[in-house]
Protein backbone atom coordinates (compact mmCIF):
# COMPACT_ATOMS: atom_id res chain seq x y z
CA UNK A 1 0.00 0.00 0.00
CA UNK A 2 3.12 2.61 0.82
CA UNK A 3 4.16 2.27 -2.55
CA UNK A 4 1.25 2.35 -4.16
CA UNK A 5 0.84 6.05 -2.33
CA UNK A 6 4.53 7.53 -3.12
CA UNK A 7 3.26 6.31 -6.96
CA UNK A 8 0.60 7.96 -6.71
CA UNK A 9 1.92 11.27 -5.30
CA UNK A 10 4.49 11.38 -7.46
CA UNK A 11 2.41 10.79 -10.98
CA UNK A 12 0.14 13.61 -9.23
CA UNK A 13 3.32 15.86 -9.24
CA UNK A 14 4.29 14.75 -12.84
CA UNK A 15 1.41 15.79 -14.11
CA UNK A 16 1.10 18.71 -12.35
CA UNK A 17 3.82 20.27 -13.65
CA UNK A 18 3.66 20.39 -17.54
CA UNK A 19 0.15 20.19 -17.52
CA UNK A 20 -1.32 23.58 -19.31
CA UNK A 21 0.87 25.55 -17.25
CA UNK A 22 3.17 28.87 -18.73
CA UNK A 23 6.67 27.58 -20.01
CA UNK A 24 8.96 28.88 -22.12
CA UNK A 25 8.54 25.71 -24.60
CA UNK A 26 5.01 26.06 -24.61
CA UNK A 27 5.39 29.56 -26.15
CA UNK A 28 8.25 28.22 -28.33
CA UNK A 29 5.98 25.94 -30.20
CA UNK A 30 3.02 28.30 -30.62
CA UNK A 31 5.54 31.01 -31.74
CA UNK A 32 6.57 28.24 -34.48
CA UNK A 33 3.12 27.29 -35.43
CA UNK A 34 1.79 30.81 -35.75
CA UNK A 35 5.35 31.83 -38.06
CA UNK A 36 4.47 28.93 -40.10
CA UNK A 37 1.14 30.03 -40.60
CA UNK A 38 2.69 33.66 -41.30
CA UNK A 39 0.55 34.91 -37.97
CA UNK A 40 3.61 37.11 -37.32
CA UNK A 41 1.80 39.17 -34.70
CA UNK A 42 1.21 36.25 -32.74
CA UNK A 43 4.59 34.66 -33.59
CA UNK A 44 5.79 37.57 -31.73
CA UNK A 45 3.58 37.83 -29.13
CA UNK A 46 4.51 33.90 -28.30
CA UNK A 47 8.42 34.09 -28.88
CA UNK A 48 8.63 37.22 -26.76
CA UNK A 49 6.54 35.60 -23.80
CA UNK A 50 9.34 32.40 -24.08
CA UNK A 51 11.71 34.78 -23.92
CA UNK A 52 10.32 36.47 -20.48
CA UNK A 53 10.07 33.35 -19.49
CA UNK A 54 13.44 32.31 -20.32
CA UNK A 55 15.64 35.35 -20.16
CA UNK A 56 18.92 33.47 -21.54
CA UNK A 57 17.47 31.32 -24.25
CA UNK A 58 19.24 32.67 -27.50
CA UNK A 59 16.66 30.79 -29.66
CA UNK A 60 13.94 32.33 -27.94
CA UNK A 61 15.52 35.69 -29.58
CA UNK A 62 16.67 34.12 -32.91
CA UNK A 63 12.88 33.37 -33.52
CA UNK A 64 11.52 36.24 -32.22
CA UNK A 65 14.19 38.56 -34.69
CA UNK A 66 12.71 36.16 -37.68
CA UNK A 67 9.60 37.04 -36.87
CA UNK A 68 10.31 40.88 -36.94
CA UNK A 69 11.90 40.16 -40.08
CA UNK A 70 9.39 38.58 -41.38
CA UNK A 71 6.82 41.31 -40.35
CA UNK A 72 9.30 44.28 -41.27
CA UNK A 73 9.44 42.78 -44.92
CA UNK A 74 5.49 42.79 -45.24
CA UNK A 75 5.35 45.91 -43.75
CA UNK A 76 8.21 47.85 -44.49
CA UNK A 77 8.14 49.40 -41.14
CA UNK A 78 12.15 50.46 -40.32
CA UNK A 79 10.96 49.95 -36.31
CA UNK A 80 10.18 46.82 -37.14
CA UNK A 81 13.90 46.28 -38.44
CA UNK A 82 15.13 47.78 -35.79
CA UNK A 83 13.41 45.30 -33.55
CA UNK A 84 15.01 42.81 -36.09
CA UNK A 85 18.35 44.02 -34.92
CA UNK A 86 17.94 43.93 -31.32
CA UNK A 87 16.55 40.37 -31.05
CA UNK A 88 19.56 38.88 -33.04
CA UNK A 89 21.92 41.32 -31.24
CA UNK A 90 20.70 39.73 -28.00
CA UNK A 91 20.69 36.19 -29.23
CA UNK A 92 24.30 36.65 -30.10
CA UNK A 93 25.08 38.62 -26.85
CA UNK A 94 23.22 35.12 -24.86
CA UNK A 95 25.20 33.03 -26.96
CA UNK A 96 28.39 34.17 -28.84
CA UNK A 97 28.79 30.80 -30.72
CA UNK A 98 25.29 30.77 -32.20
CA UNK A 99 26.02 30.52 -35.70
CA UNK A 100 22.14 30.80 -36.99
CA UNK A 101 21.81 33.92 -35.08
CA UNK A 102 25.44 35.50 -36.07
CA UNK A 103 24.09 34.96 -39.92
CA UNK A 104 20.97 35.97 -39.58
CA UNK A 105 22.27 39.67 -37.76
CA UNK A 106 24.39 39.65 -40.87
CA UNK A 107 21.59 39.14 -43.64
CA UNK A 108 19.85 42.08 -41.49
CA UNK A 109 23.00 44.43 -41.86
CA UNK A 110 22.94 43.27 -45.42
CA UNK A 111 20.16 44.26 -46.23
CA UNK A 112 20.35 47.20 -45.09
CA UNK A 113 23.47 48.29 -46.81
CA UNK A 114 25.90 47.48 -43.74
CA UNK A 115 28.44 45.29 -45.52
CA UNK A 116 30.94 46.26 -43.49
CA UNK A 117 28.88 44.88 -40.46
CA UNK A 118 28.40 41.90 -42.43
CA UNK A 119 31.66 41.04 -43.32
CA UNK A 120 32.49 40.45 -39.57
CA UNK A 121 29.82 38.37 -38.46
CA UNK A 122 30.19 35.90 -41.72
CA UNK A 123 34.16 35.88 -40.89
CA UNK A 124 32.75 34.98 -37.58
CA UNK A 125 30.50 32.53 -38.72
CA UNK A 126 32.89 30.73 -40.64
CA UNK A 127 35.32 30.68 -37.94
CA UNK A 128 32.76 28.60 -35.91
CA UNK A 129 31.52 26.74 -38.99
CA UNK A 130 34.19 26.15 -41.65
CA UNK A 131 32.27 23.96 -43.79
CA UNK A 132 28.73 25.59 -43.98
CA UNK A 133 27.21 25.00 -47.01
CA UNK A 134 26.38 28.46 -48.20
CA UNK A 135 30.23 29.64 -47.28
CA UNK A 136 31.56 30.47 -50.55
CA UNK A 137 28.06 33.13 -50.67
CA UNK A 138 29.64 34.21 -47.18
CA UNK A 139 32.85 35.24 -48.52
CA UNK A 140 31.57 37.04 -51.47
CA UNK A 141 29.58 38.87 -49.10
CA UNK A 142 32.87 39.23 -46.91
CA UNK A 143 35.13 40.30 -50.07
CA UNK A 144 31.93 43.33 -50.89
CA UNK A 145 32.16 44.40 -47.13
CA UNK A 146 36.41 44.56 -47.04
CA UNK A 147 36.06 46.45 -50.77
CA UNK A 148 37.68 49.78 -50.55
CA UNK A 149 35.52 52.29 -52.33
Amino acid sequence: MYKFIIGFVILAILTSCGGGGETAEKYMQAGFVNFQKQEYDQAIANFQKAVDLEPRAAAGYNMLGMAYRFKANQLGIPELRAKEIAAFQKAVEIDPNYVVAIINLGVTYYGQGEKAKTAALFKRAIALNPQHPEKAQFEKMIAEGEARP
